[in-house]
């Protein structure tokens, strides 16, 4: 009887270890998944935000754009500022161009706790005085991505 109920005490304790095991288990994947999740959010509303802009309000768009981008020297939001200001600003200005840029599919390429890479699908259509009718450009871009506290911000995009 004393060794039955010995067994039964060893097994209780067993059984609740591998419940509180399978129960962390289960929680870090739901973490995993959370992450990747954010990230793709993040790489669809933000590709979108960075790729559209309007001749009228190109400060504001370029703003918006910037602060989903990853800080630093060196950092992809220096290369967005300097082609923005060099290239985008000064053509879309003259030439009243608005670029309406729509992600139709995105989805996980690679990921960890802290940097993601995610495969969007973008529909870009511009307008300016140039084009006689709006220009429909359709791309694969793929989105690097970085957590910066609670947040995943843009840290490169490669055309493939």
């Amino acid at each position: 009887m004393v060794v039955a109920l010995a067994l039964a005490a060893v097994l209780a304790v067993l059984a609740g270890a591998l419940a509180a095991v399978a129960a962390t288990h289960d929680s870090s994947r739901h973490a995993i998944d959370r992450g990747r999740t954010a990230a793709v959010a993040a790489a669809t509303s933000g590709v979108a935000t960075v790729l559209s802009y309007d001749y009228r309000h190109l400060q504001g768009d370029f703003s918006r754009a910037e602060a989903l981008l990853t800080p630093g020297r060196k950092g992809f939001r220096q290369q967005y500022v300097r082609t923005t200001a060099k290239g985008v600003e000064p053509l879309a200005a003259k030439y009243k161009a608005v670029s309406t840029a729509e992600v139709s599919a995105a989805g996980i390429v690679e990921s960890d706790a802290d940097r993601a890479v995610v495969l969007v699908f973008v529909s870009q259509t511009v307008t300016n005085s140039q084009l006689p009718q709006p220009r429909l450009d359709r791309s694969r871009i793929k989105v690097t991505l970085v957590r910066v506290g609670d947040s995943w911000l843009i840290d490169g995009l490669d055309p493939v």
